[in-house]
């Protein structure tokens, strides 16, 4: 087995396309077939059959934009403006209410919206052939072939599917998602164009855990069936979780 790395934008080997029609990544969500440009593509391999891949996103940089120039609105490479890889998260945090007069101490659970992880590389389409054995250990060799190449470059971070019910549905999204899209039914969307749609509908004010429901609170950094492989493979090459979650259905964000 060795893991390849492939940086040239465009459509993938049509075995590899494939193979990772019929996979889902970390998130629950279908794999990219091709690549884009500025993105990099690590896989698994064993004689030509591919076993695991993962995809690293470079971060957005801060360029200011300059007059009478257009702004890149693409996947672009690494020193571009790019409005797509604007990425949004949950930043879980507290707010302590405080008063001596009325002996008050009221710590809040608080989630507050922002850009945190802009300057930092995504790792993403974290995914292992079905039906591979040691699926762990063949996607903790792609984590750590990307942690190596990135070694100095700055912090890695992974988006991990949220806690799913027993229905397969997402307590988040119905506790708060579903109240500012309810056209959406009972589950969010997918993929990383819908997340940015959707945040634009969240309140850029920090929203208070409290006010929700109980399962939609306990969910807050919870992960779904689609991460377990993923969460062994990342604890063990070294990544943990942070003070983020997803918009959609408060997965966390494990990071290095």
């Amino acid at each position: 087995m060795k893991v390849e790395r492939v940086d040239v934008p465009g459509l993938l080997p049509t075995a590899w396309r494939e193979a990772m029609a019929t996979w889902v990544n970390q998130l629950g969500e279908p794999l990219a077939t091709s690549l884009p440009a500025g993105h990099r593509l690590f896989v698994l391999t064993q004689e030509d059959r591919l076993l695991a891949c993962a995809r690293l996103i470079p971060p957005m940089s801060v360029v200011p934009v300059t007059a009478g120039l257009p702004m890149d609105t693409g996947d672009g490479p690494a020193g571009s403006m790019s409005g797509d890889a604007l990425r949004f998260h949950f930043h879980v945090g507290k707010l302590v209410h405080l008063s001596e007069e009325l002996r008050l101490f009221s710590p809040q659970q608080i989630l507050l919206l922002g850009n945190d992880l802009c300057d930092a590389a995504e790792i993403t389409d974290l995914a292992v052939d079905p039906q591979a054995s040691e699926g762990e250990l063949k996607l903790r060799q792609v984590l750590t072939a990307i942690v190596k190449s990135h070694d100095g470059q700055g912090r890695l971070f992974v988006d991990l599917q949220g806690h799913r019910d027993a229905q397969g549905l997402s307590p988040f999204w119905r506790g708060l998602g579903a109240r500012f899209l309810p056209e959406q039914g009972d589950a969010p969307g997918s993929g990383p164009q819908w997340r940015r749609g959707f945040a634009e509908l969240l309140p850029a004010l920090p929203l208070y855990a409290s006010l929700m429901d109980d399962a939609s609170r306990a969910s807050i950094g919870g992960f779904g069936p689609a991460a377990r492989l993923a969460r062994e493979a990342l604890q063990a090459a070294g990544f943990r979780p942070g003070a983020h979650v997803k918009i959609d259905d408060a997965g966390p964000t494990w990071q290095l």
